[in-house]
């Protein structure tokens, strides 16, 4: 059902380009309503797989990795 609705929509939004400068300027304004919600999600996405104050496990080995090659220099 929701392929169906999305040729629907892209048939409807294709058709939009022939009215002229009007289909134009809602197909635009369509494209980037679509691509701003995309980077809305894409940091919806972000927060719930990454918290805020959580560990980086890759930057703590990175900092012990310096520091043991600060400390083999030193000696």
């Amino acid at each position: 059902m929701k392929l169906l609705l999305s040729i629907l929509f892209a048939g409807l939004t294709g058709f939009l380009v022939f009215l002229g400068p009007v289909g134009i300027y809602i197909f635009g304004a369509v494209l980037v309503g679509i691509i701003f919600r995309s980077f809305v999600l894409l940091i919806e996405i972000h927060k719930q797989i990454v918290p805020e104050g959580g560990v980086d496990k890759v930057k703590e080995a990175y900092d012990k990795y310096l520091k043991e090659n600060e400390e083999k220099r030193v000696h």
